[in-house]
């Protein structure tokens, strides 16, 4: 992956060190920070993690790793474009409703869009698997 791993690794530190922070923060002052942010923080997270999805080459460390996607490059990458367009939309609305809502429907909302770009890029992965065992037959 050349220089996007060495990229994404940065991301995901800064995330880290900010999530750190965070708790630091709250910790310090007695009183947890609005958890709104942290629904924020991690809507950014799968906004990026999203767009690095469509570069990310076939491994076994990061990405949509069913045996389907590690079986065949072809299914690998139409698996990733298609998780990495929905994890992007899907951290959008999280941050958007980060911003808007607040309480237990921002708690529905982040457990439903984490549900699902969790699980439908993984499903996705499998009927593209039984459509080019069709295609191949």
């Amino acid at each position: 992956m050349g220089g996007k791993f060495y990229q994404l690794r940065f991301w995901m530190t800064l995330f880290m060190s900010v999530l750190a922070l965070y708790i630091l923060y709250s910790s310090k002052e007695q009183a947890a920070a609005p958890p709104d942010i942290l629904f924020i923080l991690l809507g950014l997270l799968f906004v990026v993690m999203g767009n690095y999805f469509k570069t990310i080459r076939p491994n076994y460390f990061l990405g949509i790793r069913s045996p389907w996607t590690l079986e065949n490059e072809q299914i690998w990458r139409k698996t990733h474009s298609f998780a990495g367009t929905l994890w992007l939309v899907g951290g959008m609305v999280i941050v958007l409703t980060g911003l808007l809502l607040s309480g237990s429907l921002m708690m529905v909302v982040f457990v439903t869009v984490t549900l699902i770009i969790g699980l439908v890029p993984y499903v996705y992965s499998y009927l593209q698997f039984k459509q080019k065992q069709i295609t191949d037959s």
